[in-house]
């Protein structure tokens, strides 16, 4: 995923239900919520088992559900 695809993903996914797919370390990790913030380097993700603040570096996927 290039970078500016996620600046701009950012924008119009704020505040919505997504599905965030992301790198850490080996393993490839899935999380559900809202996008509460962003910023240059990071996506705080909000869900019901909390917030993860994950490196949009490390995003490989992100898919908008309901």
């Amino acid at each position: 995923m290039d970078e500016n695809d996620v600046k701009g993903l950012m924008t119009f996914l704020k505040d919505e239900d997504v599905k965030i797919v992301w790198r850490e370390e080996d393993r490839t990790k899935v999380g559900r919520g809202k996008i509460t913030h962003d910023d240059d380097n990071f996506v705080y993700l909000t869900g019901d088992k909390g917030t993860v603040i994950v490196n949009k570096k490390d995003i490989i996927a992100i898919k908008q559900w309901t």
